[in-house]
């Protein structure tokens, strides 16, 4: 992909005030189930479910919380969220080993002619899968890292892509199987790796990826001030910095890194905006390289991009994320600051891109197509 290409598609550097959300009159904050004994990665929804139904408050927009379990979205749904002037605030995320219920859920909408924030289903199915998404971006022109799929049975992959390793399960978020140290430094290491990760998520394919020892950094996106995707642009670049790391450790962002407050990769995995002048030619090249894979997997709305350095200093794609983490700690809302954005920013444009994205307004009641889904099962 020739990333001048993109010319339409910049940094966000104003802050400006959303004054015009349509005639939109309710928001169904829809997230998934949360029991008390979920996984963190889990339970961080409901953290997410605060910060948009705080920020909607100060947009003078009533919100209602709905969990969907996605079995029968259409009969969970609070009556409210198909009538006219209504929109879906879409939060749901897939539980550990259920990764089809993220882009499901989004295809259920699509299906009963509800409006939602964020992506559609099919993004979401492409971002969803790992495998995929590199392919899809490899196509394009841009950079991933050397890898691909795993067959733990005829592992010949370990044979044209050079070690060290790191394995993970194709369609898991949040670094779910990125426990531990995920870092394969032998073929052995890599086999046995992967039979683990094969009995923890079966019939999920296996991405190995060569392991790139440079510096990582993520890219958030935002929908512009009029809501529009086509005036969506990049804030401030974010790297995730290593402090103190034993030489022996794996320099990633694993589960423990996320999810485990008491963990050492939790407490020295720190995020911070590079600004100086040596900097900006990697960070612009950065931002292109995001936005392209915006551009390319078809986002809507808000995302991110993870990067990473190879020994060369090459940026390498390693996920596009759609539909990104809103929590008030999480690093799309940390970006969003930096670049002078309050949390009511951020969920007005994400509101405002998708009421432009379905026509400016909420659709009416579809009677008929809830009525057909119900019969239907």
């Amino acid at each position: 992909m020739d990333l001048t290409q993109l010319s339409h598609l910049g940094q966000l550097s104003s802050v400006g005030q959303l004054n015009n959300l349509g005639h939109l009159s309710h928001v169904i904050v829809a997230h998934n189930p949360v029991d008390g004994d979920a996984d963190p990665s889990t339970s961080d929804v409901l953290a997410q479910v605060d910060l948009v139904c705080a920020a909607l408050g100060e947009l003078g927009v009533p919100a209602q919380p709905a969990a969907l379990s996605g079995g029968r979205v259409w009969e969970e749904l609070p009556v409210v969220a198909a009538e006219a002037g209504s929109l879906i605030f879409n939060l749901v995320e897939a539980p550990p080993g259920l990764p089809s219920v993220h882009p499901d859920t989004a295809a259920v909408f699509e299906l009963l002619g509800l409006p939602f924030t964020g992506s559609s289903a099919a993004t979401l199915w492409l971002t969803t899968d790992k495998l995929a998404t590199r392919a899809l971006l490899a196509a394009q022109g841009l950079p991933v890292a050397p890898g691909g799929r795993l067959d733990p049975e005829r592992p010949a992959l370990l044979e044209r892509v050079p070690g060290p390793w790191i394995l993970k399960p194709s369609c898991e978020d949040a670094s779910l199987g990125l426990e531990g140290d995920p870092l394969c430094t032998s073929r052995e290491a890599a086999l046995a790796r992967a039979a683990e990760l094969a009995r923890r998520f079966p019939g999920q394919a296996l991405l190995a990826e060569r392991y790139l020892p440079g510096r990582e950094f993520n890219v958030s996106i935002l929908a512009g001030e009029g809501g529009g995707n086509a005036g969506a642009g990049a804030l401030p670049v974010a790297e995730i910095v290593f402090v103190d790391f034993p030489a022996e450790m794996a320099r990633i962002v694993g589960y423990e890194a996320k999810w485990r407050p008491d963990s050492f990769a939790y407490t020295h995995t720190v995020r911070r905006f590079p600004n100086d002048r040596a900097s900006q030619p990697l960070l612009r090249q950065l931002r292109l390289l995001a936005l392209a894979a915006w551009d390319a997997c078809g986002l809507s709305g808000y995302g991110r991009v993870d990067l990473r350095l190879d020994e060369r200093g090459r940026p390498h794609i390693l996920e596009v994320n759609a539909n990104p983490c809103l929590a008030a700690d999480a690093g799309f809302i940390a970006a969003a600051e930096r670049a002078g954005l309050r949390p009511r920013d951020v969920v007005g444009r994400i509101v405002a891109s998708a009421l432009a994205e379905h026509g400016r307004a909420a659709l009416p009641h579809p009677t008929a197509a809830v009525a057909n889904a119900t019969a239907a099962g």
